[in-house]
């Protein structure tokens, strides 16, 4: 009688923060969980969301708590995630190791020491611009870095779209293979009652919606209280906009709103929330990205029926419409759209054309399709699907 062992596959984010890229990761780990060849593992943080929401079945046992204090820090929390990552090395004897990374530049470190151990080492990433591009400091530089040396660190690369893929595979120039798994909603989102854009009574501001990461260079935090914090007060009072996440630049957003009353009349920062929960209390979601790839809360408002305004990007172009859209930091522009969002109609004709476009191009059937695929890609390049004898036929 033959057997055929389920191959270990390893996924790592040591990030604390949780953001869309962390919500695909689950939604891959519940699809594989269900696949007969692959064994799905996750090493991630101690009391993290992204932990406490994963399959049980998928746990090994977590890295720290990371350090908030002292002047080696950042050394410490890279040893105890080193640590976490030899031991499930040890343990779970993985046939390749995703390192689930939010930005390119998120855990580098350890992927050179997981390849430096031996294993072999995938990099799950949405998006892969060059630093250059996307407006970081020394990005030049960063970008001489990963095309002569960290794209060739690891073994292969995940990436969510085909034009995310050949375009890193231009100018990078990744010694391995550069696969595409696309982007989905979990399934409590695309089986979720469709929102119902309600009328706004005369005085009433339109309530908009930021969700997702705090970070203030790529999601354009800064570009936006900067605007908000200018505007009139007639801008000011036809609005009240909720930023929602958690991420690094929280701390500076609620120093800025505790210094600035006049700013807190249209802007608050709520506490991480559940997306349909966020986006049913709201009646618009603002994008005002320097850069993304395809971004998952884009989707999960599409697929609940709230309109989006986003700013003009590869990968929001295909999906919102062109009315829409705005330049990259043209926030004027973002709310004069916005104020003709105050009409009813125009809010239910964009929820309807979003969800028709999300069924189309984002269901979970099309997830799933792509799991298998990229599933299959990477086994038969890399033979991760070892067959292994039973006692019996070994004998034989």
């Amino acid at each position: 009688m033959k057997t055929i062992s389920r191959s270990t596959w390893l996924f790592v984010d040591a990030i604390p923060h949780f953001g869309g890229h962390e919500v695909m990761l689950l939604r891959w780990l519940e699809e594989l969980s269900c696949d007969p060849n692959v064994s799905p593992r996750l090493l991630a943080r101690a009391g993290g969301r992204l932990l406490s929401q994963s399959p049980a079945c998928t746990r090994v046992a977590p890295i720290p708590v990371e350090c908030t204090s002292g002047p080696w820090r950042p050394v410490r929390n890279l040893w105890r995630a080193w640590r976490a990552l030899r031991q499930a090395l040890r343990t779970e004897h993985p046939e390749c190791v995703v390192f689930a990374s939010g930005a390119l530049g998120y855990q580098m470190l350890l992927v050179a020491l997981a390849r430096l151990h031996g294993a072999r080492v995938l990099v799950y990433v949405p998006l892969l611009d060059t630093f250059a591009a996307m407006g970081y400091r020394f990005g030049a530089v960063k970008d001489l870095f990963v095309r002569w040396f960290y794209g060739r660190v690891p073994h292969g690369w995940i990436t969510i779209s085909a034009g995310q893929a050949a375009h890193f595979r231009a100018w990078a120039r990744p010694s391995g293979p550069v696969f595409v798994l696309t982007n989905a909603v979990t399934r409590a989102i695309e089986t979720a009652p469709r929102l119902v854009p309600r009328p706004l009574a005369p005085a009433e501001r339109l309530r908009v919606l930021v969700l997702g990461r705090l970070d203030a260079h790529q999601k354009g935090l800064d570009l936006l209280v900067d605007h908000l914090q200018a505007a009139s007060a007639a801008v000011q009072d036809r609005f009240l906009v909720c930023v929602t996440g958690e991420g690094p630049y929280r701390d500076a957003l609620e120093a800025r709103l505790s210094a600035d009353p006049l700013l807190a009349r249209c802007l608050v920062v709520g506490a991480w929330m559940p997306a349909e929960e966020a986006m049913a209390a709201n009646d618009v979601l603002l994008m005002p990205s320097r850069f993304e790839g395809v971004p998952l809360v884009m989707l999960e408002a599409m697929a609940l029926g709230l309109p989006v305004v986003a700013s003009d990007l590869p990968g929001v172009r295909a999906y919102v419409p062109a009315e829409c859209l705005f330049d990259v930091g043209d926030l004027p522009r973002a709310m004069q759209i916005l104020q003709g969002l105050v009409d009813h109609g125009l809010r239910r004709r964009l929820a309807d054309s979003g969800r028709a476009v999300f069924e189309a191009t984002a269901s979970g059937r099309a997830f799933a399709e792509s799991v298998a695929g990229v599933t299959r890609d990477i086994a038969a390049h890399f033979g991760t699907h070892p067959r292994h004898l039973t006692i019996n036929e070994a004998r034989n």
